[in-house]
């Protein structure tokens, strides 16, 4: 996912699995169970033509708000902790797990609008470094053009 932070998912391991595996442990010390069917629907891609039952929607929701209370603070947690694996089940793909996450996120923020992912997110990003390289040629273009017109040092 990023350059910056090392992966602490191994080549073997699947990040999606790993989310639906603590979601499933939070279910059992919550006194549910999730079916091998509901582990499926979560792991599967999330899309508009199938959507997840909305009592699995709900299930997951409650046990993902009950995970994020208990997590400690970015600095004191496990790095694969529900929250950090987050961005790597989401690298590759958009799973149902993500999907419901990021919906639990952005109400508990308030955020109205979701978060960019694939194409137009990569397209925000390159439009950023772009416009950031363009304000710097602009300074360069400024300070040659003061040496030569105005006589600056």
């Amino acid at each position: 996912m990023s350059w910056f932070i090392k992966n602490p998912f191994g080549p073997d391991e699947n990040p999606v699995k790993h989310l639906v595996k603590l979601l499933a442990n939070e279910a059992e010390r919550a006194g549910a169970q999730l079916t091998d069917q509901d582990r499926e629907i979560l792991s599967k891609e999330s899309s508009p033509q199938d959507p997840v039952p909305e009592d699995l929607k709900q299930k997951a929701k409650e046990l993902i708000t009950r995970i994020f209370d208990a997590e400690p603070d970015e600095f004191e947690r496990d790095p694969k902790s529900f929250s950090d694996s987050l961005q790597w089940a989401g690298a590759k793909s958009y799973p149902n797990i993500v999907a419901i996450a990021e919906e639990v996120l952005y109400g508990r923020a308030g955020t109205r609008y979701p978060q960019l992912q694939g194409w137009r997110l990569a397209k925000d990003r390159m439009l950023l470094i772009i416009s950031g390289v363009l304000v710097v040629f602009l300074m360069f273009a400024i300070v040659i053009a003061g040496h030569f017109l105005f006589g600056w040092n």
